[in-house]
């Protein structure tokens, strides 16, 4: 009986042992999750500066085209090009907020594209059975105005009413 006793303890205590060793590395997982997203944050990161510079660089070249055009020009002395190159943040930025303004009243000048054609718009097979059915058409007379058959119509009917 006390062995009996001792072989099931024994049993008992080498699944507590199993059990500790998976519950430990279990554990160790979290760290190595984190430093994974650690690295996957860094990566983010860094895609999003090369991100925020290209936008940057975009805008100021948008700047430099919007100041360079020929209306823009009369109101330019020719020094100014120097002088865009020495601005300080608060020039620049009046600059965008001056052809933001610019940008908002060259707006009025647009004209949308004319339409050469009007565009047509046929119904669906299903929306004109359920049309003709709709102003009192019998089921014959709709198959032989579409060309198809009686069945596919009564279905669609039949449908129709089911679901509506």
């Amino acid at each position: 009986m006390i062995e009996l006793l001792l072989l099931i303890s024994f049993f008992i205590h080498i699944t507590t042992f199993i059990y500790l060793k998976t519950l430990s590395s279990r554990v160790m997982r979290p760290e190595e999750f984190l430093q994974r997203q650690e690295e996957q944050k860094k990566e983010m990161e860094d895609l999003l500066s090369i991100y925020v510079l290209e936008i940057r660089e975009e805008n100021e070249r948008l700047m430099e085209a919007l100041q360079n055009k020929p209306n823009n020009r009369d109101n330019q002395s020719t020094t100014a090009s120097p002088q865009r190159s020495s601005l300080s943040n608060q020039g620049k930025e009046q600059m965008a907020h001056d052809t933001k303004r610019a940008f908002y009243y060259k707006q009025n000048d647009y004209e949308p594209p004319m339409i050469e054609e009007e565009e047509s718009f046929k119904p669906s097979f299903s929306a004109q059975v359920l049309a003709l059915y709709s102003k009192g058409e019998s089921v014959e007379s709709i198959a032989r105005k579409l060309d198809c058959g009686k069945t596919e119509v009564e279905l669609m009917v039949k449908f129709h009413q089911k679901n509506g």
